[in-house]
């Protein structure tokens, strides 16, 4: 039988070395794509973004950033920082604002100095080179113990050689992380332990939403009862017949999402007068069905009286459940743009939206679909729904339903969907 110390120092070993090839993946990887690692060291974005996170900066994205991205950039005389563009003066330089903060940042930022858009973000990887940062005296002990487990390697020949490599990685994976990223200000101080492990931006996404002013924004990651909050406290829905706690849309994000498990199954807004456009508008959903074909003609979401010439908007299925259709009525008559959609059961981003003169679908992000329009949309007393009241719901799982009084362009219809 081997001794236990043998036991535990190649268990110590493969841990340790586990750790460090994850981290330098996390750490290189983007390298590929052209993007570099920056730690953040303070927390003014949290609770996006904590002091020893990694974020991924792009340093030539392939558009300008827009209101709702999260940006790097640099000061004359200070660290550089990393907020979120929250608008844009006339003069094209940038306003921003860290999550945290109460108010946009004093100075704006002029586009020459933005260093890049953050693109991802890896929790944690970034604190051996922060503890370091902040106590630089450290580093000595860390050395010294990084050299009494090379001496102790060199000089064993058998048993002791798995320990001592076991020791020699502890003080690697301090300095691993110091050596091949910068460093970026947010401007408060926590630090929260979280496990070294790779994310998309999908933590992004709400924050994305928010910052593109909606309406409402409902999550819908409620996992019991039948209330659904408005993330902008103008319009909570109340559900009939739907359950909570289903995977969400964005994983890794561990917001969960509604499930509208019949077709009576919905969840409506108090006010019948709430969420009626006459103007511009977005209407976005995320949608997935629990079998396909999905239910003839379900309805995602919808601003409909019932009758002929009463759809506000309306976002379903078609009624050979094939496609999805977004609709609206005027006074000139009913406009429909259809798109078929994939047939499997994965999460899809419906959005639809109207300009004033014409109607477009958007799917996964991308323009599936558009017809020009006249006049204005009609209106109707009767609720914004998610399902609809008669029993014509579409059954399955929605998520991140967000609308705004504006029609929101492709860009940034297709930024959202990136962020997800």
């Amino acid at each position: 039988m081997k001794p236990w110390w043998r036991l535990v120092a190649r268990c110590a070993l493969a841990f340790t070395g586990a750790v460090a090839l994850t981290l330098a993946l996390c750490a290189f990887a983007p390298v590929l794509w052209g993007w570099r690692p920056v730690v953040v060291t303070s927390g003014s974005m949290e609770p996006l973004v904590r002091p020893g996170d990694v974020v991924l900066l792009d340093p030539a994205p392939d558009r300008e950033p827009l209101v709702g991205d999260v940006v790097v950039y640099s000061r004359s005389d200070a660290p550089s920082v990393t907020h979120r563009v929250v608008g844009r003066d006339d003069d094209g330089r940038y306003r921003t604002r860290g999550d945290a903060n109460p108010t946009p940042d004093a100075a704006s930022v002029a586009p020459e100095d933005v260093l890049g858009r953050v693109r991802g973000l890896v929790p944690g990887l970034g604190a051996p080179a922060l503890f370091l940062h902040r106590h630089p005296s450290a580093a000595v002990p860390l050395a010294v113990l990084g050299g009494a487990g090379l001496l102790v390697l060199l000089l064993s020949r058998r048993r002791p050689r798995a320990a001592a490599a076991a020791v020699l990685l502890v003080p690697a994976l301090a300095v691993t992380t110091g050596g091949v990223v910068g460093r970026t200000e947010a401007e408060f101080s926590a630090t929260t332990a979280v496990p070294a492990t790779v994310e998309t931006v999908s933590r992004f996404y709400p924050q994305k939403v928010l910052a593109a002013n909606p309406v409402s924004y409902w999550r819908l990651g409620e996992k019991s009862g039948n209330a659904r909050a408005d993330e902008r406290g103008a319009n909570p829905l109340t559900c009939v017949g739907a359950t909570g706690g289903a995977p969400g849309a964005r994983p890794p994000d561990s917001d969960t999402a509604t499930t509208l498990p019949t077709a009576s199954a919905h969840c409506a807004a108090g006010s019948g007068a709430a969420l009626s456009f006459t103007g511009p508008f977005t209407v976005i959903v995320w949608t997935r069905s629990t079998a396909f074909p999905p239910t003839p003609h379900g309805r995602l979401v919808a601003k409909y009286g019932g009758g002929t010439g009463q759809i506000n908007y309306l976002l379903s299925w078609n009624d050979a459940t094939t496609a999805m259709r977004a609709l609206l009525d005027t006074g000139s008559g009913r406009y429909t743009v259809v798109k078929p959609m994939p047939s499997d059961t994965a999460w899809h981003e419906v959005a639809m939206t109207w300009d004033g003169a014409g109607l477009r679908l958007y799917l996964d992000g991308q323009p599936a679909g558009s017809t020009a329009t006249v006049g204005t949309p009609v209106t109707t007393p009767k609720p914004f729904t998610l399902g609809y009241t008669d029993s014509d719901s579409v059954v399955g799982d929605v998520d991140e339903v967000s609308v705004f009084a504006r029609a929101l362009t492709d860009a940034e219809i297709a930024d959202l969907h990136a962020a997800s």
